[in-house]
Order: structure tokens, then C-alpha cells, then sequence
């Protein structure tokens, strides 16, 4: 699992996703669902935030221990038929690590 901050979204202008909606730990979330259920956070992209370098900080309290991640793309800039991403990033902290030192301690106690 990871504490998600941002993410970073490049894609051609003409076709860049505006309405995103981002479902956290949601491991069976369909098409039909979407509509019904509420998204983690939702996010309305424009064009000054791509030009910008399109990082999109994230409400981090719904981001703590984070899984899975569903993103629906509603519509784009252009309100054209296709939609592209051609980079999708996501800045965060892993939070399950191994501490080396602890499993030394342990080994010591025996």
C-alpha cells in the first residue's frame, strides 16, 4: 500500500481528460457504478494545468492507505470522442517497508 499525494497526467491537448473521477480501493467497480457511487475525489483538468506540467495534488487524508486505483475518465478538454494519456504518474510513499534493523534486533534475541 502507499500514501498517494499527487498524480501527474500528460496527454496532447486536443484529447486530455477534464472530468476524472479517482475510487480508491474499490477492487470491483464497473462502468454501471460510477454514476452511483461516490468517488474518492474527483477532478475537473484544464488546459492552463497541463501546460503547467499537470501534477494534481490529491486530498491526502483519502489517500492514506491506498491499494488499488480506479480512474474513470468522463470527458475530455475538446469534447471530442477520443481521449489519451500518454504518461500517468503517481507521487507517494510506499508504507509497508521492512525496517533491516528490526529484524536484526530479532535475531539477536534468539
Amino acid at each position: 500500500p502507499i500514501k498517494l499525494h499527487s498524480i501527474m497526467l500528460k496527454a496532447p491537448l486536443d484529447k486530455a481528460p477534464r472530468s476524472i473521477k479517482l475510487f480508491a480501493n474499490r477492487t470491483s467497480l464497473g462502468f454501471d457504478d460510477v454514476e452511483s457511487v461516490d468517488p474518492t475525489q474527483e477532478i475537473e483538468m484544464t488546459k492552463e494545468m497541463y501546460e503547467s506540467g499537470g501534477v494534481v495534488n490529491l486530498r491526502y487524508v483519502r489517500f492514506q492507505h491506498v491499494n488499488s486505483l480506479s480512474i474513470f475518465v468522463a470527458d475530455n478538454l475538446e469534447d471530442d470522442d477520443v481521449t489519451a494519456i500518454n504518461q500517468l504518474v503517481f507521487i507517494g510513499t510506499a508504507i509497508d517497508s521492512a525496517n533491516v534493523s528490526d529484524i536484526r534486533q530479532g535475531e539477536d534475541a534468539h
